[in-house]
């Protein structure tokens, strides 16, 4: 049974991982007849990261930038599909990301964000964007595995398949 209407809110940072959590929001989006809301969040750091600050603004574009560059070429993608796209609003916010998804989670009918990349020494499954969005987050939480997750899971599996 399809989901009419409502709002997808979708976490992008420039990660592959994000990407394709990205391409999730923007086909389900479509399905369900939902706006998409594309959200990049961004901390600095230093004494110049005041609200006035010249620094901040340009990080600020800097952002919008690699987010409007992000959304155009998942966009393309749909266009060479022939596949529809979502109506999009493009969110930029100077904050956690897991704490501005949450927020934005209480209008939405799901959040979508990437597994994140855990280092080889990492014992972490999930990023903490995701750990955190899926303990506060009151709408279903949908985490998209990073492309080189799903590859490194299929050359394991054929390897294991060659062995066995």
């Amino acid at each position: 049974m399809a989901d009419t209407g409502g709002v997808i809110v979708v976490g992008v940072d420039g990660s592959p991982g994000a990407a394709a959590a990205l391409d999730f929001a923007l086909a389900e989006g479509a399905e369900r007849g939902s706006r998409v809301q594309v959200v990049t969040a961004w901390l600095g750091s230093g004494p110049l990261d005041a609200p006035d600050s010249a620094d901040q603004a340009d990080a600020r574009a800097r952002v919008e930038q690699m987010q409007g560059e992000v959304v155009a070429r998942r966009l393309a993608r749909l266009a060479d599909q022939r596949e529809d796209a979502p109506e999009l609003d493009l969110v930029v916010v100077h904050d956690y990301a897991g704490r501005v998804l949450v927020a934005r989670a209480e209008h939405a009918s799901m959040v979508v964000v990437g597994s994140g990349a855990p280092s080889s020494a990492s014992q972490q499954v999930l990023g903490s964007v995701a750990e955190y969005c899926l303990r506060h987050v009151s709408v279903p939480v949908v985490i998209v595995p990073s492309p080189a997750r799903l590859e490194r899971r299929a050359a394991a599996a054929a390897a294991a398949a060659e062995v066995g």
